[in-house]
């Protein structure tokens, strides 16, 4: 079973339950950081340590990998979003969503005010830009579930 990686999965959810409420930047920041460093460590516990557990596993866990590896023009969620977004912070430490505040003009009266800070935060580049990143999270969390359950699922466990 993809034991070890579903636990890296639990503690992304957390992350992603307190980006969800927090309102302070700089932890927000750390969370969003924290989540996507998870995010892509559950594909690195999958291969290391799950799929160590037995052969059947190790099979599931390669053919998946592979899978991804071919269609990296409609897997967006992991290369342009888990893959990009993790070498970006943790090799650069460059975070991908914008962190200034939006103004947003409201028609028709003309009026304009700024959203406060981690109201909305778009992510800056890339296949999600102008998506909230907490968004694209929540769905890269989902797109996990369904792999762990379909390699779990493969491997007969």
């Amino acid at each position: 079973m993809t034991q070890i990686a579903r636990k890296v999965l639990a503690d992304c959810r957390n992350a992603f339950e307190y980006l969800e409420i927090e309102e302070d930047a700089p932890r927000f920041r750390v969370f969003w950081v924290a989540g996507v460093a998870l995010m892509r460590a559950v594909g690195h516990v999958l291969d290391k340590v799950d799929g160590l557990r037995n052969p059947a596993m190790r099979a599931a866990v390669d053919a998946h990998y592979q899978k991804l590896k071919q269609n990296k023009s409609t897997e967006h969620l992991f290369w342009d979003f888990i893959e990009n977004e993790r070498n970006n912070i943790l090799k650069e430490y460059e975070v991908g969503f914008l962190a200034d505040p939006i103004e947003v003009m409201v028609l028709p009266c003309g009026e304009a005010f700024a959203l406060g800070e981690n109201l909305f935060c778009p992510l800056a580049h890339g296949h999600y830009a102008g998506e909230d990143c907490r968004d694209v999270m929540k769905d890269a969390i989902a797109w996990w579930e369904i792999q762990l359950n379909a390699i779990d699922k493969q491997a007969n466990v």
